[in-house]
């Protein structure tokens, strides 16, 4: 099995997703996910446990999270307000909708689809 190529998964066996593409579309439920879990939370926490998420082994870039977030703003999915940080500057705490919740409900029903096919693809190619 090929090694992998990227640093951060140089020591893992086989190869990783780093370098078969970002799976950028895919951090929007994982976000609508994590806010539907907990109470509201600050960009950097959703960045951070959205990298534990991820259904890629790429990191994903704080930028696709923030500009996730104000797309998903924008569309009534999540609202924001300024609260006041503990030790520094004022953060931007987000919280789902209920809007959120129907579309993270419609990702669902997408994701599990998308398993499904992905499942089939890999067990016609499994080397046994």
């Amino acid at each position: 099995m090929r090694r992998s190529c990227c640093r951060k998964h140089a020591s893992q066996e086989g190869p990783c997703s780093c370098g078969l593409g970002r799976v950028t579309r895919l951090v929007e439920p994982v976000i609508l996910s994590l806010l539907e879990r907990e109470k509201a939370r600050y960009g950097y926490e959703i960045i951070e446990q959205a990298n534990r998420e991820a259904v890629t082994d790429s990191e994903i870039d704080a930028a696709i999270v923030y500009r996730t977030l104000r797309r998903l703003e924008d569309a009534g999915s999540v609202t924001s307000s300024w609260q006041p940080g503990s030790s520094g500057p004022n953060r931007r705490m987000y919280e789902i909708t209920d809007l959120g919740r129907e579309h993270l409900r419609d990702w669902v029903t997408v994701l599990e689809r998308h398993a499904e096919a992905v499942l089939n693809l890999v067990s016609m190619h499994k080397v046994h």
